[in-house]
């Protein structure tokens, strides 16, 4: 029993030694203790000394253990190479543990090797490659590595892990596993105690929703235990059929609301519509969006796009699923073929119809409409027919006469073959008046009414009028009718209030001065 305490002594006394006087010559370095082993092998001829079984040493505030230890005597070093089973503790939170180690004592530098773990309270980090700097309390992994904590598990060729902080940074094939989202990305930050991730790179977030919600940005952050994100740079969202782009987004996973700030683009990819705003609303459960402050809608065509502009525009789906838009409020839209303006509009996508609201003015074919609703049915961006319902009027002007076509009724019904108007039905209370011509000499004024009428038009201009029931009416030649005085009744000319393209449909309706109000001025 003696011999074999004299002999564990023996061991702890070489093994100190060689330490004590590098510490001596290092300026006063901080000696390594080795306090057990169950046996010792000197070292000779510049061959380190090894210490073998339950070896354990101390360092200032850290404590080691390894199955056996090389301990090297060389000048002006300080360091220690552990073999098998390798534990760490310092600062009695941080654990370490590994295959290997190699310890610097003098730059505090601890390199663990194969099947590595860093512990703390708040997270476990393995990796195989683990480098440790003791002076500042990083840990830097560089082969792969994989953070694990109560929330989330993070993935990473490259990282480091401030262990004061509570911060790891993230590089290279960053994969992050959180209950609401799956992340993919260049560069990312992480706070290990609030469980917030910054984004420092490009970022892939996937939604673990059925309906496959995907986030991308540069920059922002995503609280996991709120699920809320803010993002800064380069920013796409897209849910179902929408992809929206903004340059600042901020997303609730929780109450399933997006809120989109500045250059805010929406696509629906299923029904061809842009929605461009500088602010933007998403309801995730609602399958609903909005766009206000300088909203425009575009319902893009084959042959033509329809431009929409108005204080807010809204999407929708209705109990089938199919796309509902809405604009509300001064309400103003352009394509070549077709312009008009209301105080709201609704387009239902399960059959294509655009209908107007309070006072809408519709300009199509060279003709103006009226009505107390308006409705168009569309398709691959063309109109196919018109409804105009209740006090329908529809006006056109003889080229830069002050002759004007007029057709007016209870209901009117328009029917279009390539983009223009052909045939118009009034359905009650019928009344016209139009300029016949003669090979392009117009003979007169036509008046005419009837409950019910038919009305051909080729080119612009009307070449044929049937009266269905009982009609009466006169044509009278033009030198006996002022044209001028030829108006129905609720007859208006609004062609100052026409958009004459995409630009018109954001300026301020002006009307003009009378005409008497400008002979004043001349005068």
């Amino acid at each position: 029993m003696r011999a074999g305490l004299w002999v564990g002594i023996l061991c702890i006394v070489w093994g100190l030694l060689p330490l004590q006087t590098v510490v001596a010559q290092g300026n006063k370095k901080a000696k390594v203790k080795i306090v057990n082993a169950d046996s010792l092998l000197v070292g000779t001829l510049g061959k380190p000394s090894r210490f073998i079984g339950n070896v354990h040493m101390t360092h200032e505030n850290t404590l080691m253990w390894c199955d056996s230890l090389y301990q090297y005597e060389l000048p002006d070093s300080n360091y220690l190479e552990a073999f098998g089973h390798v534990r760490v503790i310092k600062n009695d939170s941080i654990r370490m543990s590994g295959d290997y180690m190699y310890y610097d004592a003098n730059k505090k530098l601890i390199q663990v090797r194969r099947n590595v773990t860093l512990e703390d309270p708040q997270m476990v980090l393995t990796t195989d490659f683990l480098d440790y700097d003791g002076l500042f309390d990083i840990g830097y992994y560089f082969n792969w590595g994989q953070l694990k904590d109560s929330q989330n598990t993070l993935d990473s060729k490259k990282g480091n892990y401030f262990t004061q902080t509570k911060i790891a940074l993230f590089k290279d094939s960053v994969k992050v596993n959180s209950p609401e989202y799956l992340i993919f990305s260049d560069t990312l930050k992480y706070n290990t105690e609030t469980k917030l991730v910054s984004i420092l790179g490009p970022t892939n977030i996937y939604g673990k929703g059925e309906d496959n919600n995907t986030l991308y940005s540069e920059d922002g952050w995503y609280d996991s235990n709120l699920g809320h994100a803010e993002l800064y740079k380069n920013n796409r969202v897209t849910h179902l059929s929408y992809e929206g782009v903004a340059d600042t987004m901020v997303i609730d996973s929780i109450t399933g609301m997006a809120y989109l700030y500045w250059n805010v683009t929406l696509v629906d990819t299923g029904n061809n519509v842009i929605v461009k705003g500088e602010y933007a609303q998403m309801d995730r459960e609602q399958n609903k969006a909005f766009v206000t402050d300088s909203a425009l809608l575009i319902m893009v065509g084959k042959q033509d796009s329809l431009f929409v502009h108005g204080d807010t525009l809204f999407m929708d789906q209705d109990s089938a699923k199919n796309q509902i838009l809405r604009a509300y409020y001064k309400v103003k839209f352009f394509s070549q073929d077709l312009q008009g303006l209301c105080d709201s509009m609704v387009y239902l996508s399960v059959d294509s119809t655009i209908t107007l609201h309070n006072e809408p003015v519709v300009w199509a074919s060279g003709n103006q409409m009226t009505a107390e609703k308006i409705s168009l049915l569309t398709g691959n961006g063309t109109i196919k027919e018109f409804y105009l319902n209740t006090k329908a009027f529809m006006v056109s002007r003889r080229e830069e006469t002050e002759m004007y076509d007029q057709i007016k009724g209870r209901n009117m019904t328009g029917y279009f073959r390539d983009n223009e108007l052909y045939m118009v039905y009034v359905n009650g209370n019928g009344e016209t008046i139009y300029f016949p011509d003669d090979k392009g000499n117009i003979i007169g004024v036509n008046t005419a009414n009837s409950s019910n009428i038919r009305i051909m038009i080729d080119k612009r201009k009307v070449t044929d009028i049937v009266f269905i029931n009982k009609p009466d009416g006169e044509l009278n030649p033009l030198f006996l009718a002022d044209p001028e005085e030829a108006r129905l009744k609720d007859f208006r000319w609004l062609k100052y209030m026409q958009p004459l393209n995409k630009f018109d449909i954001f300026k301020e309706t002006q009307e003009p001065e009378p005409v008497e109000k400008e002979e004043e001025e001349k005068e």
